[in-house]
């Protein structure tokens, strides 16, 4: 019983296949998913591939059988122009190149030869068989690049936990860089701070020292300012009794001036008062002569 019980392993994973599976290579295992996603893409790269190489074999035939149909045109009008007597040489020629495959469409003449005509079907194979061989290659080196491409991504799976891991190893000693930068400024910052409150201490008794100086020179500017006001305000004085006596000069001075031109204003006055009542009294009397005459003129009419 103890043979026949199988390994914890065994229980755990049960296999799917046996050993013989793989010596008789019936077995195929099961592709990953990256795995039919590569094969996938290899497939259809190679039929993009052979779709384009197709094509342009294609258009290399055509512009081939395009080129020897205008060189047998144009061989055949020269050869019509020059000797009518190749006409049934070329016809012969005509029928060989139709089946080779390798004449004209629209029925010019055959300018090739046997010879010729057997060359140009060997090299046509041959470019045939090479363009197979690297159409081969080139699946070939599909599925290498495919297998490459896995390589790659599982590289860069790889590089990218590396990466991520650099990138946390980088975070942590940016963090305590940051942290020790910090410190040294916050350090840098009290030694400066020290060092201004030492400066600001020694601005200061300088200036207590200049304002005790200061003081002592403005006391005595004080005192010398306060004899200098006294002796201003005992000037000040002088001048101002000095003013009022010039002020009592003028003021007499003006008062006269105005009375003895009020006086000739009052006397201006009582004659044009005068001249008034004679105007007034003259014109009584041309208004009375006025009246006369208009009544004379009257009784005459």
């Amino acid at each position: 019983m103890e043979d026949n019980k199988k390994h914890w392993v065994e229980e755990l994973f049960c296999p799917r296949f046996s050993a013989e599976d793989f010596l008789h290579e019936s077995f195929e295992p099961e592709l990953l998913i990256s795995e039919k996603q590569a094969k996938e893409r290899a497939r259809k790269v190679e039929g993009i591939y052979k779709a384009a190489v197709c094509e342009f074999q294609e258009k290399e035939k055509k512009q081939k059988r395009e080129f020897l149909s205008k060189m047998m045109i144009h061989e055949s009008s020269a050869q019509n122009r020059a000797a009518p007597v190749q006409h049934a040489t070329c016809e012969s020629c005509h029928r060989a190149n139709n089946d080779s495959a390798t004449t004209s469409r629209s029925g010019a003449h055959c300018i090739w030869e046997e010879g010729e005509l057997n060359l140009l079907r060997s090299q046509m194979n041959k470019t045939h068989s090479e363009g197979a061989q690297s159409s081969l290659q080139l699946r070939a080196c599909k599925l290498q690049i495919s297998e490459l491409k896995v390589k790659q991504k599982e590289t860069e799976r790889e590089l990218e936990a590396l990466k991520v891991a650099l990138a946390a190893s980088k975070r942590a000693s940016e963090c305590k860089s940051v942290l020790i930068n910090q410190l040294k400024k916050e350090g840098e910052k009290k030694e400066a701070d020290l060092q201004a409150l030492r400066t600001d201490r020694h601005t200061k008794c300088v200036m207590v020292q200049d304002l005790t100086t200061s003081l002592s020179k403005a006391r005595e500017d004080l005192h010398r300012l306060q004899l200098q006001n006294v002796d201003l305000q005992q000037e000040l004085k002088t001048f101002q009794e000095q003013q009022e006596l010039n002020l009592i000069i003028v003021a007499e001075k003006t008062k006269l001036k105005y009375d003895a031109q009020i006086k000739k204003s009052l006397r201006e006055m009582e004659t044009l008062k005068d001249e008034r009542k004679m105007e007034k009294h003259q014109h009584d009397q041309d208004v009375a002569e006025l009246n006369l005459l208009r009544r004379l003129y009257i009784h005459e009419k």
